[in-house]
């Protein structure tokens, strides 16, 4: 991977960046910041899903910047851009509607730890994951702090993009 910073806080689409790691006879290293302006990382956490199928999200940001990748396990996550108004109200029918107009802002992506990338949120975009493997380990990286965090997420009702976005095809 190049050393070029390709993530700062002026990100506007979500986005997938493979992260090339390191192995050797020891096991594996995995360089998640590098490509990441560290003047934008104000916190770091892990989240952990004792069992598949486990949903987290959608959470809508006003201001919070996400990064994350998975440390074990799989995650789907899904991404969807939503006007900040209509994210405001809130409306689970108003919601539908606008999503069911436009499709194309509803975004799924695959991760895993046996296939490293990090996926970038930005804000004014609602996102959410689910656990494909039991003891999926999420880690996240924020633009925000803990404390700032506080009154800047929408809770979205996961239904409202479809239960077949959060299911398994079979192909």
């Amino acid at each position: 991977m190049n050393d070029q910073i390709i993530i700062n806080d002026e990100i506007e689409q979500p986005t997938l960046i493979p992260i090339k790691p390191y192995n050797d006879d020891r096991g594996i290293l995995v360089p998640i910041t590098d490509m990441i302006d560290p003047n934008i990382i104000r916190r770091a956490y892990f989240v952990q899903n004792y069992g598949r199928n486990v949903i987290r999200g959608l959470h809508y940001h006003l201001n919070e910047i996400k990064m994350f990748t998975i440390g074990a396990g799989a995650a789907k996550f899904i991404t969807c851009s939503i006007p900040l108004d209509i994210a405001k109200r809130n409306d689970y029918d108003e919601i539908l509607t606008y999503i069911k107009k436009n499709e194309q802002n509803v975004k799924t992506w695959v991760i895993s730890s046996r296939c490293q990338s990090l996926l970038v949120v930005p804000k004014h975009h609602a996102n959410g994951w689910i656990g494909l493997e039991d003891n999926t380990t999420l880690f996240s990286l924020s633009n925000l702090t803990y404390d700032q965090i506080h009154g800047d997420d929408i809770r979205i009702d996961p239904s409202v993009v479809g239960n077949e976005a959060w299911d398994v095809k079979a192909r």
